[in-house]
């Protein structure tokens, strides 16, 4: 704020102050007052004025000062009412009573949001849970009835992934209360993983390589299974043509032990991503080239595996060369083994 500005803006009271000196001057001339006394209510009257008017200025000016470096390290801005303390003149009370209203109202639209939130996810929970019993029965009838399959089968179980999708999306957003982290072996994670998707992997004849993952991580091994199996299923989604052999996808999953973290690899040998789209793989509905012009994508598996690492200390990154191949890791820092043993 500058006093010359802010007089500006106060124009109202330089004209009460310049009519008043004029008035007064006049007054003097008409009844022969002397130059001095003239001189002196001149100089009496602006003295007055611009002295009363910079302490005003002051006052405001280090009020708002007071309040700018609150409201920098404020995070929830909408609860800044909290931090006004001075309350020492008129307008200072009612700043803080429109900040008082503007709290409440704030606060009041977040609950009724967040009241929505919880009941849209609880209705898409009911409604995955409810929707299993019909799949789980198609799956019973086709294993009675092996030769009405005709790939039926594959269809359920893509239903049962998009199915899985749409529960972990929706508990996403409150992934700390859903969760439960613990010493998690690794090997059995990507082993049960893998073993979920056998049927897919048999039918493109990928060819898989699991080694170096005896080691032990800490997380969750629900969420960590729904993770590896988002990536799993991007790499057989853009799997390579299949070679003389026969075989398409080589997926490769590993891990590496560095001082910090543990870093579990899933390689594949697929169509790769194109380099100018490698930094938004992790946007929400994302597909790039290759979901528009291949496989159908909803862009929505990267993006949860980066929201639910964030939620849960882990670390995600890809690396991907065009017509070659794509590599993500996940990162499971030691840190977090510290704290939970703590």
């Amino acid at each position: 704020m500058k006093y010359v500005t802010w007089l500006r803006e106060h124009g109202i009271w330089m004209a009460t102050y310049l009519f008043a000196l004029v008035t007064i001057e006049l007054f003097l001339i008409t009844m022969s007052g002397g130059g001095f006394l003239m001189g002196y209510v001149f100089v009496a009257l602006t003295g007055c004025f611009f002295g009363g008017t910079y302490v005003e200025f002051r006052r405001m000016k280090s009020y708002f000062e007071e309040l700018s470096p609150a409201m920098e390290i404020l995070k929830e801005k909408y609860l800044f009412y909290e931090m006004i303390e001075r309350q020492d003149s008129q307008e200072e009370k009612a700043v803080k009573e429109l900040f008082y209203q503007v709290e409440t109202s704030t606060l009041s639209e977040l609950e009724a949001l967040k009241k929505n939130s919880e009941d849209y996810r609880d209705f898409v929970e009911t409604w995955v849970h409810e929707i299993k019993i019909p799949i789980a029965v198609i799956r019973m009838i086709l294993a009675n009835h092996k030769e009405a399959d005709v790939g039926l089968s594959g269809e359920v179980e893509r239903m049962e992934r998009y199915v899985e999708q749409a529960l972990f999306y929706a508990r996403s957003s409150a992934v700390s209360k859903d969760y439960l982290v613990g010493p998690l072996d690794l090997k059995k994670t990507v082993e049960q993983t893998v073993l979920t998707r056998r049927r897919q992997l048999r039918e493109i004849n990928a060819r898989i390589d699991l080694h170096d993952l005896e080691h032990e991580v800490y997380s969750d091994g629900k969420w960590v299974q729904f993770m590896l199996g988002q990536v799993m299923d991007n790499s057989m989604k853009y799997a390579p043509e299949k070679d003389a052999e026969g075989c398409g996808l080589v997926l490769e999953i590993y891990a590496t032990n560095t001082p910090n973290a543990i870093h579990l690899h899933v390689k594949d040998n697929g169509i790769g991503i194109r380099a100018s789209e490698v930094d938004r793989v992790f946007d929400k509905g994302f597909t790039g080239q290759n979901g528009r012009s291949g496989a159908k994508s909803t862009g929505i598996g990267l993006y949860l595996c980066k929201k639910l690492c964030d939620k849960l200390g882990h670390g995600i990154g890809l690396t991907s060369t065009e017509g070659e191949g794509t590599e993500v890791t996940f990162v499971f820092p030691k840190s977090s083994m510290t704290k939970v043993m703590e």
